[in-house]
């Protein structure tokens, strides 16, 4: 594992504040690395500004919020993280932005499937309720109600393992892209700032265990050492 210290992050990085034209230049290339990006996966990608989302979430999901390890797009735009805004290079963002891109563009289907897959476990326990209902009356009903909130919970941890192992394998794909060793590099320079979110979600516990859809950013490293490692 590399080390990180304030000298090296000083070295290699984009410590201190930008000023307002650098800043504007530096989001340019941005845009024009996320469509560089998008060419070389066969993704059409020409977003038109970037936009820096103030806090992390610690369980990050479809409906909640963001990581302050993850990029996003939408709407035209390019979302990143303000706790490592003036913190990294431009090559430092590719691998960041690379992932995300394979894990929105080419995970679709498998994202899909999951969903599915989640879905189902709901139906059958309706139509298992049912059967309860109309064999027991009331305490059949009961019965099945009482069963619901653990497959409710047994439902979302599913479906957010399953969509935290899809995002380490967009890593992988995206590590394969950009250099494995740049990717596992910039992974642990984010993981020595000791973002609040970011050290939230490597402590686990039961809601983010249950409820994150986004992976701990230690086992994001360990998935890429071993490519490096190989």
């Amino acid at each position: 594992m590399r080390i990180w210290d304030a000298a090296s992050l000083c070295k290699e990085g984009v410590v201190g504040r930008m000023s307002h034209v650098d800043m504007e230049k530096f989001e340019e290339q941005i845009l024009e690395t996320v469509s560089d990006l998008g060419r070389a996966l066969k993704i059409n990608i020409h977003p038109n500004r970037v936009l820096w989302y103030l806090r992390g979430v610690a369980a990050p999901s479809f409906m909640k919020g963001l990581a302050s390890d993850q990029c996003d797009f939408g709407g035209g735009s390019v979302m990143l993280p303000k706790p490592l805004k003036d913190k990294l290079s431009l090559e430092e963002w590719k691998p960041l932005l690379a992932s995300q891109l394979i894990y929105e563009r080419r995970s679709n289907m498998r994202t899909f499937a999951r969903w599915l897959v989640s879905i189902s476990f709901l139906l059958i326990w309706g139509f298992a309720a049912l059967v309860l209902a109309g064999a027991y009356g009331d305490y059949g009903l009961a019965l099945a109600l009482s069963l619901l909130i653990p497959i409710a919970i047994l439902d979302t941890w599913f479906f957010s393992h399953e969509l935290r192992n899809v995002r380490l394998d967009a890593d992988e794909k995206a590590a394969h892209l950009v250099g494995t060793r740049e990717f596992l590099d910039v992974l642990e320079k984010v993981d020595a700032f000791r973002i609040w979110d970011i050290e939230e979600r490597k402590k686990g516990g039961f809601r983010i265990t249950i409820s994150s859809h986004f992976p701990a950013i230690d086992a994001r490293i360990r998935r890429v050492r071993k490519l490096v490692e190989s």
